[in-house]
């Protein structure tokens, strides 16, 4: 590990106790993971020990240049778990994140790729490209979801082809995959269809953001957005059967990933107006 990863020396007790706890308490390694990776950036900058960190010094921290929303409401959710976990076990006697706002969620609808360029990663010359590609825009997955997926993660079915996705928080789910798709998994055989390099059981989520952004000019999520239009266009708007595909806990999140275009409102307004029509009628 480098300088620049290390955990300061009076932080490491308390961040390997802290994630023992989060394991006992069933929590993904990918979620523990980037916890540690979260406090430990934090340490770093503050040259503090974790039991003498102000209210101040998160503030401070929360509102660093060119944090987004998304990131500054991560990082506060991290300092809420952590220094919950020191005042619970006696670490410190106060919580500093205790009384301090919440952020918000951003309102603002992040945009599906568009399907040109979703076609255009298609026709990435490199076959795990294509493959990852396939997985964020006709399957919905995540990109950490992408990066473990197995070839034994493949299951038939009656109705034919399915894989079992291990998404966030250790909760698997079913995706029903197309005969394609599920054929150029089988192509890989089993273990893992993107395996990792320098002792690395698979490659990570960034290397799939990398390969995804190279390819398409779009972030993997934009791709899962994709997923989540496409499926409500074509399912007559079947909100409940995408959540389960998304794998969201909340109705609301799924709503969240549903693009609707200008096309699909005319659409609708026409729709309107030919009912309004048929009912003027005398019956």
């Amino acid at each position: 590990m480098s300088k620049k990863n290390m955990m300061p020396e009076p932080w490491n007790d308390w961040v390997d106790e802290w994630s023992a706890d989060m394991r006992l308490r069933s929590l993904s390694e990918n979620t523990i993971n980037l916890r540690r990776y979260q406090i430990g950036a934090f340490a770093r900058h503050t040259g503090k020990h974790p039991g003498e960190v102000t209210a101040s010094d998160i503030r401070k921290w929360l509102g660093r240049k060119g944090l987004g929303n998304a990131a500054k409401r991560g990082d506060r959710c991290m300092f809420s778990m952590f220094y919950s976990w020191a005042q619970r076990n006696g670490k410190r006697l106060d919580n500093p994140v205790e009384g301090m706002p919440t952020i918000k969620r951003e309102q603002r609808k992040k945009r599906a790729a568009p399907e040109q360029a979703v076609l255009i990663g298609r026709d990435s010359s490199d076959p795990r490209t294509r493959l990852i590609i396939m997985l964020a825009a006709d399957a919905g997955l995540r990109r950490a979801e992408i990066a473990q997926v197995r070839g034994d993660d493949l299951i038939d079915d009656e109705l034919g082809w399915s894989l079992i996705v291990h998404g966030k928080g250790g909760k698997d789910r079913i995706v029903p995959l197309s005969d394609e798709l599920a054929r150029e998994i089988r192509r890989r055989g089993p273990g893992w269809l993107f395996p990792g390099e320098k002792g690395c059981d698979h490659i990570c989520g960034d290397t799939v953001y990398r390969l995804v952004k190279d390819a398409t000019g779009y972030p993997p999520h934009s791709l899962r957005r994709r997923f989540a239009t496409a499926a409500y266009i074509t399912s007559n708007g079947n909100v409940m059967a995408i959540k389960e595909l998304l794998g969201h806990e909340s109705l609301a999140t799924t709503q969240g990933y549903i693009t609707v275009s200008g096309r699909m409102l005319r659409t609708v307004i026409e729709q309107a107006r030919g009912y309004e029509a048929r009912g003027t009628g005398d019956g």
